[in-house]
């Protein structure tokens, strides 16, 4: 079982009419308990890569698996399957800006149908995981704090752990990040990639693709997984991925 694209190719005409190819007939597979790092320069194609694979993006060629499921173009029921299979963090910050911090949260279960049992439960979580956040010298972020507030009053980085939240609320199999953790400095990272690791076992429950610029990632990734899940990465070279050695 695994996320698997095959030759896939995807294009688009600009606003000069211009045919802009962005994949070039790419295959790519996720395995179950793998972290795979995408690396690659701005309009390389690395969030194109997320869309499709989660099926947004509409008009590509080839094939792509969500592992028994298959499809070869995008249609209305693939919002329900969707959920069923994956969480995804866009890189921006795509909330519901007439919703508040806990909704925006429990969103994803409530759209999939969780019981209440199950929501509460995982909401707890979020609360008590995202907790003593230090942010900065000066400021020690709780989430549960923030439950009532409108996402747009909030800075970047009380809004990307939000956003970390609502991607965990479900328990998924496979997890699509774009920039993950790119509002943090270092310190931040590591305390939430101590969290992913320990609290939510990425890697180890799940598997994940994450799109990332930055260097140090692929290093702080092996340093909190403690050897425990296979991280391995990719840069995006000639509009398809190229396994680094």
């Amino acid at each position: 079982m695994a996320l698997e694209c095959r030759d896939v190719s995807f294009s688009f005409v600009d606003n000069a009419g211009v045919e802009k190819q962005i994949l070039k007939n790419m295959s790519f597979k996720l395995d179950k308990n793998q972290i795979k790092l995408v690396y690659g320069h701005i309009g390389a194609g690395k969030s194109t890569l997320i869309y499709l694979l989660a099926g947004l993006l509409d008009d590509f060629e080839g094939e792509i698996d969500w592992d028994d499921y298959h499809f070869t173009n995008i249609s209305p029921k693939l919002d329900k399957i969707r959920s069923k299979y994956m969480s995804i963090n866009f890189s921006n910050f795509f909330y519901l800006k007439d919703m508040n911090v806990e909704d925006n949260i429990m969103f994803p279960a409530v759209f999939s149908k969780k019981k209440k049992s199950y929501i509460d439960e995982r909401l707890e979580m979020m609360y008590e995981t995202f907790s003593d956040i230090q942010l900065s010298d000066t400021e020690v972020f709780n989430l549960k704090n923030f439950r009532n507030k409108k996402i747009g009053t909030m800075s970047n980085g009380q809004r990307e752990i939000v956003m970390l939240a609502r991607m965990l609320m479900n328990d998924s199999k496979y997890i699509l990040a774009d920039e993950m953790l790119r509002s943090f400095n270092t310190n931040v990272k590591k305390q939430m990639l101590e969290i992913l690791f320990d609290k939510f076992h990425l890697g180890t429950a799940n598997s994940a693709l994450i799109i990332t610029h930055d260097d140090k990632m692929l290093e702080y990734m092996k340093e909190y997984s403690k050897g425990r899940v296979d991280i391995t990465a990719y840069d995006f070279i000639d509009k398809t991925l190229k396994e680094r050695v």
